[in-house]
């Protein structure tokens, strides 16, 4: 219990890890002719949503490279808090090109550039990929991508942030491509000093008996007087768990159980609250609800300290010997995965269980 008690509280404290928000979609939509462009688009609000109804820009009979005007989509909704930092910017495009073949008619990027103050900013982040004839989910930038400028949390919520995208049409005597464009939208990252990391905290979510997630945390202050978990099937909707933290007067160890975790993969975080109304989240910690139904074990053959895999939260390991006689019982287990000092049991073959789970181990 002291190595597991180790383990857990000498995490090192991590910078707070950046948020995502999105993806949004935008309110406005526009084709954007400039000094060069050739083909306008069609329907450019049906780029707003990914339902199949997409906005064209057709070529014409022509033997030269030609370029449609800009896409350009803005006002996306976004409510960033005022003392965060921006991270990255991630712009997701459905996109797709109608009657092409091979090499003889195609659609590519010809300028793809972010909206900054109602202005193109930034570099041309082009990619040299023909669009697929089926529609394409593309991600232009990324986590850590500012696309070559700083921001504000003002610049990202104004109504005139967005993204700017023109294509280049290659045709032939017999083929007119179409570029077509289904929807756009965009994942800010952002770091919000409200927002502590889980390895500040020392926050853990893992599995527990009965089918049920148990969370564990540990503050570096007790300035907190509340505490409320709260969990999500998507990273973006929250909701309360209800239930009640048990608090250890000793190792100041906060744990949660949720005894109805949804199915599947989903997230959670704790919500705390100070003596002064000040509100911090930590950052999500994600879950997947797994039946645990063997032990792995690791060394085997051992000689000390040996690894033991697949054990819920809560349960005891025991350790048997051939007559069924028990030569280690564990503290209640943290962790779905615990290590277990045995150095003082002879050699020969043991049996290790957890719950109704066995395994045999031999100690040299």
């Amino acid at each position: 219990m002291l190595f597991i008690c180790f383990i857990l509280f000498s995490i090192p404290y991590a910078q707070a890890q950046c948020i995502a928000s999105g993806p949004n979609s935008p309110a406005s939509s526009a084709s954007v002719p400039y000094s060069g462009s050739d083909y306008s688009f069609s329907n450019p609000t049906n780029a707003l949503a990914n339902d199949n109804n997409v906005s064209t820009a057709a070529s014409v009979l022509s033997l030269f490279n030609q370029q449609t005007d800009y896409l350009q989509v803005k006002n996306f909704g976004f409510n960033i808090p005022t003392g965060a930092s921006i991270c990255g910017i991630e712009v997701h495009v459905v996109k797709s090109a109608d009657n092409v073949l091979l090499n003889l008619a195609s659609v590519t990027d010809y300028n793809v550039r972010i909206i900054k103050n109602n202005s193109l900013t930034g570099p041309n982040m082009a990619d040299p990929a023909q669009w697929s004839a089926s529609d394409t989910y593309i991600t232009y930038g990324g986590v850590n991508d500012l696309w070559g400028t700083s921001w504000s949390p003002s610049d990202i919520n104004s109504n005139n942030f967005g993204f700017s995208i023109a294509g280049e049409i290659i045709t032939t005597v017999s083929l007119f491509p179409t570029a077509r464009i289904d929807q756009i939208s965009i994942t800010v990252h952002y770091l919000d000093p409200t927002v502590l990391s889980a390895q500040a905290i020392q926050f853990n979510v893992v599995n527990a008996s009965n089918r049920s997630a148990l969370l564990s945390w540990k503050q570096s202050t007790e300035e907190t007087t509340s505490y409320v978990v709260e969990r999500s099937a998507n990273g973006r909707t929250w909701e309360t768990v209800k239930g009640s933290t048990q608090k250890n007067s000793n190792s100041s160890l906060h744990t949660f159980t949720d005894t109805k975790p949804f199915t599947g993969k989903s997230y959670y975080r704790i919500k705390m609250t100070t003596p002064d109304g000040g509100v911090s989240y930590t950052t999500t910690q994600p879950f997947a609800l797994i039946d645990h139904t063997t032990l792995t074990c690791f060394p085997n053959p051992f000689t000390s300290d040996i690894q033991v895999k697949g054990i819920m939260a809560g349960e005891r390991v025991a350790v048997t010997n051939m007559y069924g006689q028990c030569m280690y019982l564990s503290a209640p287990a943290i962790n779905n995965t615990m290590t277990v000092n045995i150095n003082d049991l002879q050699p020969g073959v043991y049996v290790i269980s957890a719950g109704n789970r066995k395994m045999k181990v031999e100690k040299r």
